[in-house]
Order: structure tokens, then C-alpha cells, then sequence
């Protein structure tokens, strides 16, 4: 009895020894299909594989398109094609990364500033960009403000103008800076008309018996202007979140000032 249980055990340690030797001694090939096959690489070629079923004769060719990778019974594993499965975590992960870096940040644009004239003032365009950059520094602490020497020089750099600013969608724009919040804005300048102002004097000098009297008077005229300011606000996903246009009570050249920080006081960028 003893000597037959011996013998059953030897019979089942050696046939697991020889299933053991037969799967190592097999390749596996991986389908980006998820399929898997068991036998011998043959032969690799540049776009092919050709393969022999482990039991079977017969050589079977497969493109390499289809293979994520090899296992050989060596224990190398030499990789082709990215499954679709990797190739999509891959993606998800990047744009994971991506929104994470765009969170809170914000960029403000050159402001598009038309002058009395009626022609496009860059320069000034430009203050008003960095007076909006500074305001929305004190104001907007939750937030990272872009640096508009960084803002501009990204824009420089992609060949985009004041001009043509117009030629990326909001989208676009943020994915170009690198920010969640883009801001947009405008300020126009026109002349409403003068406001005249006289005044007059009088003195007189007496002599003796006689009085001498003479007048004369200074006059003045001060140029009123309207300043109109428009600010927009974008998201990186092209969601307009804050749209607002406002007029300035008063009425000198600078009033632009006053009014942008009337309007950024009211965007969602803005805590107390």
C-alpha cells in the first residue's frame, strides 16, 4: 500500500515537472486584443512575426500591429505596440497633469486701447495690461497672476501680435499660457467736447482828484473725454465666466484707472 501511494506521488511530481518544463519553454505572445498565444517566436521581421502553436507544426505569420508585446521563454519581454488600455491612462494622466498645472492660474492680455484719434495706442494697451497684472495681484490672492513680461513673451514667441490676437480662440489661448483664466479687455477714449472757463479782474488807483480803473480777465478751456472699459474673462475649457462693459463718471484722460478697478472688483477673480 505504501509502496503504491509512493508511486502515485512520484507520478504527480514528474508530470508537474514536465508541465512546468513545457510552459517555460514557450513563448507568449500578447495581442493588443488581449488574446494570448503560446508556442515559438520563429522569426521577427520589421512589420511581422511568424509562430509555431506549442503542440503544432504549422507556422502562423502575425503583424506586428497587433502585438503589445512578447514574453520569451527566456524571460526577455520585448514590447511593440502600446495597448490601448496604457494608451489611454497615459492620456488621462497627462491631462490630469495638465489641469492641475492650469488650476488658478490666470493671464491677463494687452489691453486693445483706442486713443481720442480713433487709432490703437500699443503702448499704452500695454499700462493698462500691467495696471489690470497689479490690481489683480492685491486683489486676487487665491489666484496666480501670470507675469505680463511671461505673458507677452509666450505671445511673442508664437508669432501673435496685438493685432492678431483675435486669430486663437479663448481655449486656445489658456492651453498657449498655461492657465486657467485668460482676461481680455479694452479701453476707448473719445473727446465729448471743451468746457470754457473765463475770469476778470478789476483794480482801480486813485491820484489827487483823479481815479484810474482797468480791467482784464484770464480765460481757460479743459477737453472732457468719455472712457468706456470692457473686460472679459475665459476659461481654459472657452467658458466665459465674467462679461462686463462700464463708462467712467469722470471726465479726464486717465479715468480708465477708476473704472478697470471698478469692473475687476466685480469679477469672479476678486476677494475682499
Amino acid at each position: 500500500m505504501k509502496k503504491e501511494i509512493t508511486i502515485t506521488i512520484c507520478f504527480f511530481f514528474i508530470s508537474s515537472m514536465i508541465l512546468f518544463a513545457q510552459k517555460a519553454n514557450v513563448d507568449k505572445v500578447i495581442k493588443l486584443n488581449g488574446e494570448e498565444m503560446l508556442g515559438n517566436v520563429t522569426e521577427i521581421g520589421e512589420t511581422y512575426i511568424k509562430f509555431i502553436y506549442k503542440g503544432e507544426s504549422l507556422s502562423y505569420t502575425v503583424k506586428t500591429s497587433e502585438i503589445n508585446k512578447i514574453q520569451f521563454a527566456s524571460g526577455r519581454v520585448e514590447f511593440f505596440t502600446e495597448s490601448p488600455l496604457a494608451s489611454s491612462t497615459a492620456n488621462e494622466e497627462a491631462l490630469t497633469s495638465s489641469v492641475q498645472a492650469h488650476h488658478n492660474q490666470v493671464a491677463v492680455l494687452p489691453f486693445d486701447y483706442m486713443n481720442t484719434g480713433g487709432g490703437r495706442d500699443d503702448k499704452m494697451g500695454l499700462k493698462v495690461q500691467s495696471d489690470c497684472y497689479t490690481f489683480l495681484k492685491k486683489r486676487a490672492k487665491q489666484f496666480n497672476i501670470q507675469d505680463p513680461m511671461t505673458t507677452n513673451a509666450i505671445l511673442v514667441k508664437s508669432k501673435i501680435s496685438l493685432e492678431n490676437l483675435t486669430g486663437l480662440t479663448p481655449q486656445e489661448m489658456a492651453n498657449l499660457l498655461g492657465v486657467e483664466y485668460v482676461v481680455y479687455g479694452s479701453v476707448v477714449i473719445s473727446q465729448t467736447g471743451v468746457t470754457s472757463s473765463s475770469t476778470s479782474f478789476f483794480s482801480g488807483k486813485s491820484s489827487g482828484s483823479r481815479y484810474k480803473s482797468s480791467n482784464f480777465g484770464t480765460s481757460s478751456a479743459t477737453a472732457n473725454f468719455n472712457t468706456s472699459v470692457d473686460m472679459k474673462i475665459y476659461t481654459d475649457e472657452g467658458q466665459n465666466v465674467y462679461s462686463n462693459t462700464h463708462d467712467s463718471f469722470w471726465p479726464n484722460e486717465n479715468a480708465y484707472e477708476i473704472t478697470l478697478q471698478y469692473l475687476i472688483k466685480r469679477t469672479p477673480l476678486y476677494s475682499k
